[in-house]
């Protein structure tokens, strides 16, 4: 039976799982605590690395005295399987004579997906399950690992920074600085956890964008497969993109259509180090479906897109984004033909986190129509990003 104090512990697994955020992956976060006497934390542990140990043996390594009888707080269902890197840790639980394991979800892994429950049961072990508000709380922590798993596709994030009259760019799409240096930092962050950063045609075109991540302050920064989605191949050989491909690559997709219309722009793009992949038409376009299938082949667990107006209308009126960051500076645009944003779509999303950063707003949105929302609870990159500041 599970109560108030286990939720306490648990809420206390999650927050220490997101720790692992862009170190993990493709696993998913977990967090692990011991709890003794009804309520002394003697261990706890999360994981914090792919290919390194997990939460459960982290925390009972850390353990200040025996776990025999004592309570674990798992958030996702300790793993029974060996087809992995690391040692399975059911048998690392019975071995270490804990009582009780407090479960926040199931992982849908195959190879797990309530073996782990019943393996700790059969060896006497008491095994609760979170309440459904809770659990709820759990798989949502989990969103892009399920996105992963059980939908074969990355974990959608919107990305995009409007002055105070929700202006995007200047006049004619005029690069403008908007935001601040604190939010920049939030930014290059976000990039660093990710697997892949996504922009337009326009976006290149107007701001000639790197796609690195500099700077973050993360445990495990990482280096994100750079995307531009492009129907009509409109991408400058001078561009940075294309000028640092054989350095950090880059992958531009395409329909089949503009491929064959642009067959020398392929050849060129190619020759410099771009990898050109051509997809199916769907009318005169690409599909973004077709994307996230590719994607999820190149093992991105994350995509983070930085969408210019064009992007940001197709995503919200096609409802293909999982989660949303908005960064609003305080101050205007005020020039005639600035680039507005359209975010009407966004009134039925909830918000799921806000923070002021040195004058700049950041609210975090998620989609309330995802295949992988659960709760309207902060993501562990927004939980993150608050804590640093």
């Amino acid at each position: 039976m599970v109560d108030e104090p286990d939720a306490t512990f648990l809420r206390r697994a999650i927050r220490l799982a997101m720790n692992g955020r862009g170190g993990v992956e493709p696993n998913p976060m977990v967090g692990c605590v011991i709890v003794k006497d009804g309520g002394r934390v003697i261990g706890e542990g999360y994981h914090a690395r792919y290919g390194e140990a997990h939460a459960e043996p982290t925390a009972l390594a850390n353990c200040t005295e025996s776990p025999a009888g004592a309570t674990a707080y798992v958030t996702l269902e300790p793993c029974c399987h060996t087809n992995k890197q690391t040692p399975p840790c059911v048998p690392r639980l019975i071995a270490a004579k804990v009582g009780r394991v407090v479960v926040g979800c199931l992982d849908p892994n195959p190879q797990v997906d309530g073996k782990g429950v019943a393996m700790l049961r059969d060896a006497g072990i008491t095994v609760d399950r979170a309440a459904e508000s809770l659990e709820s709380e759990a798989r949502q922590l989990i969103a892009p690992f399920l996105a992963r798993v059980v939908h074969q596709r990355p974990y959608v994030t919107l990305k995009w920074a409007q002055s105070s009259d929700a202006k995007v760019a200047g006049a004619f799409g005029r690069r403008v600085k908007i935001t601040n240096e604190a939010s920049e930092r939030a930014v290059h962050a976000l990039r660093a956890r990710c697997d892949a950063i996504a922009v337009g045609t326009n976006t290149v075109l107007a701001d000639d964008p790197l796609l690195t991540a500099r700077g973050g302050d993360v445990l495990n920064p990482r280096a994100p497969l750079r995307v531009v989605l492009s129907n009509a191949l409109k991408l400058p050989m001078t561009s940075k993109l294309v000028g640092s491909a054989r350095e950090h690559p880059v992958v531009v997709y395409c329909s089949k259509s503009g491929a064959a219309k642009g067959r020398d722009d392929v050849h060129a793009l190619r020759r410099a180090g771009v990898e050109v992949v051509a997809l199916p038409d769907h009318g005169s376009r690409f599909s973004f479906r077709d994307v996230l299938s590719d994607l999820h082949a190149r093992r991105v667990t994350h995509l983070l897109v930085e969408p210019g107006p064009t992007l940001v209308r197709y995503f919200l009126v096609r409802e293909q984004a999982d989660r949303v960051w908005v960064f609003r500076s305080p101050r205007p645009i005020d020039e005639a033909g600035a680039l507005a944003i359209e975010s009407a779509p966004l009134i039925g999303y909830p918000a799921t986190g806000q923070a002021t950063l040195e004058g700049d707003a950041l609210t975090e949105y998620v989609n309330p129509t995802s295949d992988v929302f659960f709760a309207s609870v902060a993501s562990a990159d927004f939980v993150l990003t608050t804590d640093a500041r």
